[in-house]
């Protein structure tokens, strides 16, 4: 091609409203490889693997600007939300459960080292207890102890309880009743002994009710659970986080233990992303825990 009609050539790519790609082919005496050559089947692959490299650097560049560490992220809730400090932070911790636990088998009771209860909200606290038993729970400061008579007013929905304890001598009351059972399984109010919801020494169950959180996993395997208030100290926040982690690491492993001597959770981590936010907040997920 002459260098006058290169010009030409270029002259009117310039005046034309579309764009005109400019080709120039190069010859060579070895054979080059056409794209034109290639089938429609390896075009399509070509151009998603094209899709996808570049979707894979936005995904880790935006997966590198959404994380913080607990100091930071907590920060930032708080600034967010300056006009209510007693906001409480919430926790999402998505699971990986090993293969011995059924998602909806997911849940534990944890025992914080500070208390996130709200200032303006108490839980219901049932306790089924009888005789000296039913004196020392009110003592050590249930909210309503009974027997049978209670088993009617949850039943009807006059009583609507958030915790339910029992003595072991009640226990026959929830499992010679399918209605009550019914009734309390979805709420995860089924006395357990597991769960330490089925307890000879009464007061000492009833003072873990008080500061124990009972979480649970949904059917993904993730786990929701209020964690702490925005006014809560930074090393009050992290103490409550590492605390639930490790309780909802081991539950979802199978309990910890050792396999081949090493460690179950260094062999095969359950959990596989946490994320802070405030009740009015946005998620934060976290780069350190």
């Amino acid at each position: 091609m002459s260098v006058r009609s290169l010009q030409s050539l270029r002259a009117l790519a310039a005046q034309s409203s579309t764009v005109v790609p400019l080709v120039i082919r190069s010859f060579s005496s070895s054979p080059a490889a056409s794209t034109s050559k290639l089938s429609p089947l390896n075009k399509t692959t070509l151009a998603r693997q094209q899709r996808a490299a570049r979707g894979a650097g936005k995904h880790s560049k935006a997966k590198e600007a959404d994380t913080l560490p607990l100091a930071e992220a907590a920060k930032v809730l708080q600034a967010w939300s300056i006009a209510t400090p007693n906001a409480a932070y919430e926790i999402n911790i998505t699971t990986k459960p090993s293969s011995s636990i059924q998602l909806n088998a997911l849940r534990g009771r944890v025992f914080l080292p500070h208390s996130c209860a709200s200032s303006t909200k108490s839980s219901l606290l049932v306790v089924f207890a009888q005789g000296p038993a039913a004196v020392q729970a009110r003592a050590a400061g249930a909210d309503i102890v009974g027997g049978e008579e209670l088993v009617e007013q949850i039943l009807s929905g006059e009583l609507s309880p958030d915790k339910l304890i029992t003595t072991p001598d009640l226990l026959s009351l929830f499992n010679r009743n399918p209605t009550l059972a019914r009734t309390l399984g979805p709420k995860g109010l089924m006395p357990s002994v597991k769960r330490g919801t089925v307890a000879t020494d009464i007061a000492q169950a009833v003072k873990e009710a008080r500061g124990g959180l009972d979480w649970k996993g949904d059917s993904k395997g993730v786990v929701r659970a209020a964690i702490g208030r925005l006014h809560f100290t930074g090393d009050a926040l992290q103490d409550n986080v590492h605390t639930l982690l490790a309780s909802v690491s081991d539950i979802a492993l199978g309990g910890s233990g050792v396999v081949n001597g090493v460690p179950a959770r260094t062999k095969r981590p359950a959990i596989t992303r946490v994320l802070l936010s405030s009740t009015q907040g946005p998620g934060i997920v976290l780069a350190d825990v």
